[in-house]
């Protein structure tokens, strides 16, 4: 399946974006916007990590060594894509004495590379 960013599609980003900056005491608390190059995207969101992403919201894992067993991938790896996605802010890794649980508390959306346009070109658009 090949995604397309439609009119329609682009209208309700925009429309989220607009509402945002107008009343951003009702924006949720559970999503993190970001903008990033398609070099940035390629790079940061591979198949492993968003493999790793997927893993932890779905089974919620106690430990770092759980989710790497679960993921069947060596410990030292996991812990470096984590440590990349938690630089993010997508992951949150909760460190309680030797044990770190990975926790997935953001919904996040990743916007395509568009022209900038300046803040108040937005409000008022």
């Amino acid at each position: 399946m090949e995604y397309k960013m439609t009119d329609e599609r682009w209208e309700n980003v925009m429309a989220f974006i607009k509402e945002s900056i107008r009343h951003p005491e009702k924006t949720p608390d559970d999503i993190l916007l970001l903008s990033l190059s398609n070099e940035e995207l390629t790079q940061l969101f591979t198949k492993r990590r968003i493999e790793l992403i997927k893993t932890i919201k779905e089974e919620k894992p106690k430990t770092m060594s759980d989710l790497s067993k679960s993921l069947g991938r060596e410990l030292s790896a996991v812990e470096r894509d984590l440590k990349i996605l938690e630089g993010l802010g997508i992951v949150k890794l909760d460190k309680k004495g030797r044990e770190v649980t990975p926790i997935i508390e953001k919904e996040f959306l990743v916007l395509p590379l568009v022209e900038p346009i300046g803040l108040k070109e937005m409000i008022h658009a």
